[in-house]
């Protein structure tokens, strides 16, 4: 006997020991009152129920002739004299076998099954939906060798259902003594045929995917309307991310569409046990059609036979819950229309697809607002309210995985003494682990991936457990190649089934990612299964891949820059044709798995790697992310200190200088650029002098201190002619350009600007060259020539959109453009071009430049 209810929450201490109380008190009256003899049963309490063994003298027929009414008084008695929190509601379940005694207590099989029958959903279902207090459920064997012969017990108001808990699946019998079932025939010898509902309980807190449960109530015709096939959803996504949930909540929303009723199996097909085969869920279904024993056809062919003859004509819903595979499916399917099937499965169902025309619906991460409505529902809308941002880390730690944060937001929920800061805690320092305690199986984050990963075969499972090495968020057929070592043919195969399988996610354009928790565990698999010289090996050529591809896609943009000299072994393959547009696109895909390679390359202590990839991200200027291109410089210079080279620690002096000018933080950049200088002096290296004396004189163009820049700039200019590096003489001669114009030295001005652009121009730097043309732009704008500024101007605008990349030199072009144009009296035009200047500097990290072009604007408007 199980009470309902015991662990509410309204339930004090104080309530649940009056409740425990008042249970014993009840039992013991109805079994001396039912004639049963108390005294003579074996007891053990399991706190908010009892487990009786009664001799086997005790007449059966009194365990639900006599016991069943006289607990319902007694149970009355006690609610009516005690307050709300310790009133009793009951389930019963009720067996007979075997019982074996030892030194532990006891124990078989036949009480294995009455467990199995108190813990039964259907159980819990029809209590839940009685106004009684009683609610009594028996095995098949006891209702066919009792009930069935006891009148007294009325058998006719019982009601046949599939129990399916843990490893068990069976036929169990329910009635509801004080508000029982209207009688039906189907309890009596001649059985006509039944109206299975098979359903488990759904959960009370379901929460979210609307989109998908409109998805499949698309597939139901319309009220009226006949179905003209049989009409097939495969419900796919990882473990743990809500599968069964939303097919039996759903299935409870829509089985009034189905008056045949309402089948369902769990076929095990990840979990513990074998699966399910389809003898035994054939086996299952045909009893709940009422097939006799003595008609049960042998084998499976002739089994699914009489399955789809039973279900011609019907209009039945039918789940199969956990499948593994296509072919374990298909014998279940009806051959004739009239009933839909929803199958779950943590494989993406193909074959059901294809061959079947089954509608496939997949399951991905609850959005932000779902995971955040899903773990308020469990904790409470107060406790939600009063931690909103340790909630929000919550769903973070958990990855938006339904299992993850159910468990995580119970163990708040369990404890009002425990806050959700501290479970966050919890799962930053334990992370997994935090989430697969307990003895339930299908409770534990860990446990249900395990399933999966244990269903690859072993030329899958390996490389599975490298992917969770990869250090970005998503990664591309080539770099699981490199991790893997695998060809790319192979490696492009292994995503594509893991993907099938639920364990990677395909994002679109040819990227798969891993959520958090699922890399995590495949990571942790990784350190557990492979050596760690093996693990250090495929990470070194995953960040060699990465740094080759960016060292081919450098070089395509920015052809002209200096760079440090390679550091690593030239790669066995060729890096791929890049134009200048491939080049940007694979960086900007590989943007933040780039970043995370150089963070993972500077903790291993991969030096060569971390140089040259921190050196690589120079094109983060482009999109104007200045505080990602400090933080790649600063762990470029930490690098090159901590092994001692000086050319890099120069290198990486004068880009984070760079980076401290482009954030207005003008101190730190006049430290790293003054301290560059020094170096390349003492180290008597000419290209790096040159390099930090050319960033001072730009910086004071920057803050408008011209003069300054002037003796700077001149100091430079004759070392980048003995270098012989055109494209760094013409960088300094734009800087000149603009200290001259800044001087009001117009002429001199236009003289550096031109020469620039010349060195530009011959050494092939397209984005350079767009710059110079707006350097001599202004040149002639100062001398009041706006007809050739705005000439001058049109031709970078189209050269800058043309490279398409440096959005910033497009904005600039169009704000000397704009000046110009108001000059000569095209005001509309030139406000567009500044309108359109401050929302290029807004979007690529101008923000500066974006507030100065808006006062200009407020001023020209207004005026």
């Amino acid at each position: 006997m199980d009470i309902e209810g015991f662990g509410d929450r309204r339930r004090t201490n104080t309530h649940q020991r009056g409740v425990r109380d008042g249970l014993y008190q009840v039992v013991e009256k109805a079994f001396t009152t039912a004639g049963l003899p108390w005294a003579d049963c074996y007891r053990e309490d399991r706190g908010d129920a009892i487990f009786i063994l009664a001799p086997a003298t005790a007449p059966k027929p009194l365990f639900v002739e006599s016991l069943p009414p006289n607990l319902i008084t007694a149970l009355r008695v006690h609610n009516e004299t005690h307050p709300d929190a310790q009133r009793i509601r009951l389930r019963l379940a009720l067996h007979a076998g075997e019982v074996y005694y030892d030194a532990h207590g006891v124990t078989s099989a036949s009480l294995t099954l009455a467990f199995r029958l108190i813990d039964a959903a259907p159980l819990k279902a029809a209590l839940a939906a009685s106004p009684g207090v009683l609610a009594v459920i028996t095995s098949n064997w006891f209702f066919d060798d009792v009930v069935r012969h006891s009148p007294g017990a009325a058998p006719a108001t019982y009601r046949q259902v599939s129990v399916a808990e843990k490893e068990t699946t069976t036929t169990g019998w329910i009635t509801l003594p004080d508000h029982p079932y209207p009688p039906d025939a189907a309890s009596s010898p001649t059985v006509p045929r039944n109206v299975p509902r098979q359903l488990p309980l759904a959960v009370r807190d379901f929460t979210g995917r609307a989109e998908h449960l409109a998805a499949l109530d698309k597939l139901i015709p319309p009220e009226g309307e006949e179905m003209r096939a049989v009409v097939i959803s495969a419900v796919d996504g990882c473990a743990g991310i809500g599968k069964t949930t939303l097919a039996v909540h759903w299935a409870h929303r829509v089985q009034h569409r189905f008056p045949d009723g309402t089948l369902h199996i769990n076929l095990r097909g990840y979990g513990p046990g074998e699966p399910a085969s389809p003898g035994e869920a054939l086996d299952g279904f045909l009893r709940a059609l009422d097939t006799p024993a003595d008609k049960m056809p042998t084998g499976a062919d002739a089994q699914a036979a009489l399955y789809r003859s039973l279900l011609d004509g019907r209009r039945m819903l039918i789940v199969l819950d956990n499948a593994n595979s296509a072919a374990q499916v298909r014998p279940l399917l009806p051959g004739t229309p009239g009933c839909m099937v929803l199958v779950t499965s943590r494989d993406s169902l193909t074959g059901l697809v294809v061959t079947e025309a089954a509608y496939r619906l997949n399951l991905d991460l609850l959005s932000p607002p779902e995971a955040l409505q899903f773990v308020s529902g469990i904790i409470g809308t107060d406790r939600t309210e009063a931690e909103p941002e340790a909630v929000k880390g919550l769903i973070r730690l958990c990855a938006q995985l339904p299992l993850a944060l159910r468990i995580a937001a119970s163990k708040v929920a369990a404890h009002p003494q425990t806050t959700v800061a501290e479970v966050v805690a919890e799962l930053a320092e334990e992370g997994l682990n935090a989430l697969s305690r307990g003895s339930d199986e299908l409770a534990t984050v860990r446990t249900v991936f395990d399933w999966s990963y244990q269903r690859l075969p072993a030329d899958q499972a390996r490389p599975f457990r490298l992917l969770g090495l990869h250090p970005g968020p998503d990664l591309t057929p080539r770099s699981a190649a490199a991790l893997t070592d695998l060809d790319l043919p192979t490696a492009r195969n292994l995503l594509d089934d893991l993907a099938a399988a639920n364990l990677v996610e395909p994002t679109g354009r040819g990227r798969y990612r891993l959520h958090d928790l699922l890399r995590a565990y495949a990571a942790d698999r990784a350190h557990h299964d492979d050596s760690n010289e093996s693990l250090m090996k495929a990470m070194e050529t995953l960040l060699g891949w990465y740094t080759h591809m960016a060292l081919a896609c450098d070089q395509v943009l920015f052809p002209a820059h200096p760079r440090l000299s390679l550091r690593l072994p030239a790669p066995t393959d060729a890096a791929p044709s890049l134009d200048r547009a491939r080049a940007f696109e694979w960086f900007e895909s590989e943007r933040r798995n780039l970043l995370a390679a150089l963070h993972n390359a500077v903790n291993n202590q991969l030096h060569e790697h971390a140089l040259h990839l921190a050196e690589c991200t120079r094109f983060l200027g482009l999109s104007g992310s200045w505080d990602e291109r400090l933080d790649s410089a600063s762990l470029g210079l930490a690098v090159a200190r901590s092994c001692g080279d000086l050319e890099a620690e120069m290198k990486f002096l004068s880009i984070r200088g760079e980076a401290f000018m482009d954030l207005r933080r003008w101190n730190k950049a006049q430290d790293d650029l003054d301290y560059a200088l020094k170096l390349a002096r003492t180290a008597h290296n000419r290209t790096q002098e040159t390099g930090a004396l050319n960033n001072l004189g730009a910086m004071y163009c920057d803050r408008e201190q011209f003069e300054k820049a002037l003796r700077y700039l001149q100091e430079t200019l004759p070392l980048t002619r003995d270098n012989a590096s055109e494209r760094q003489e013409a960088v300094v001669e734009g800087n000149l350009s603009r200290a001259y114009s800044g001087l009001n030295r117009y002429r001199e001005a236009i003289e550096h600007g031109e020469r620039g652009l010349e060195f530009r121009r011959r050494s092939g730097d397209l984005t350079g060259e767009s710059g110079a043309l707006r350097l001599v732009a202004e040149a002639w704008q100062g001398l009041g020539n706006h007809e050739k500024a705005i000439m001058l101007c049109r031709e970078a605008i189209i050269l800058s959109r043309a490279v398409g990349q440096f959005q910033t030199s497009t904005a600039e072009a169009l704000a000397t453009l704009a000046i110009s144009l108001y000059q000569t009296g095209e005001a509309a035009e030139a406000i567009s071009c500044w309108r359109e200047a401050a929302a290029l500097f807004d979007e690529y990290g101008g923000p500066h430049r974006a507030a100065d072009i808006r006062q200009r604007l407020r001023e020209v408007e207004g005026g």
